[in-house]
């Protein structure tokens, strides 16, 4: 049984996910002049109503201010929370798009061949490996095979559909994982960190 040691490799950091994160980044900026203008109209709002009521009981001032502040703050908080969701889902269909339309140029073949050269590099030659392709990528297993020397390739069809390779080495027990979906989904998982939109208790 394989190690899923998990040996991942730079794969995705060509243009199509460098333009996704710029799009990111775009979003953020609009995304961080929103909250500063929600935070200060919450602050303008807490000033005229403390000046409003100076001369009421304070307590009870305080009281009915901050259930009214942590209501809207709780009710912006869940509004960033969508947008920001929104903003995740919206570039995760189009990086999908760019890698559709990658997949379908003349320059995926030859990224695939530098992949597989890649993790052949980084798991040694002389040993026999496993390369997991998406069924539509069977096709070029042939070209794939004739563009490495120095170790055996067995094809198989793998469960990812974007595109990329995995490859196994069993008797080692690693496996290196350069498929687009994983690299998709670990960019969609860190949204967040990524495009710096992290929020704050």
């Amino acid at each position: 049984m394989v190690q899923d040691t998990d040996l991942k490799l730079e794969a995705f950091t060509d243009t199509i996910i460098a333009e996704a994160v710029g799009e990111a980044q775009n979003i953020t900026l609009e995304l961080r002049r929103k909250q500063n203008e929600i935070i200060k109209e919450a602050e303008d709002a807490l000033v005229l109503e403390a000046e409003r009521y100076k001369k009421s009981s304070i307590a009870e001032v305080k009281a009915t201010e901050e259930r009214r502040i942590s209501a809207k703050l709780n009710s912006n908080k869940q509004a960033l929370l969508k947008y920001r969701e929104s903003c995740a889902i919206g570039m995760n269909k189009q990086v999908r798009d760019k890698i559709n339309e990658f997949t379908n140029s003349e320059a995926y073949l030859p990224h695939l061949k530098e992949l597989l050269k890649r993790a052949v590099d980084t798991l040694g030659y002389g040993y026999s490996v496993e390369v997991f392709l998406r069924p539509e990528d069977m096709k070029y297993s042939d070209e794939l095979l004739n563009s490495t020397s120095g170790v055996s390739l067995a094809f198989s069809e793998g469960v990812f559909v974007l595109g990329g390779l995995r490859v196994v080495c069993h008797s080692k027990g690693q496996r290196i994982d350069m498929s687009f979906d994983t690299a998709l989904n670990d960019m969609v998982g860190h949204f967040s960190e990524l495009a710096g939109l992290k929020m704050e208790d």
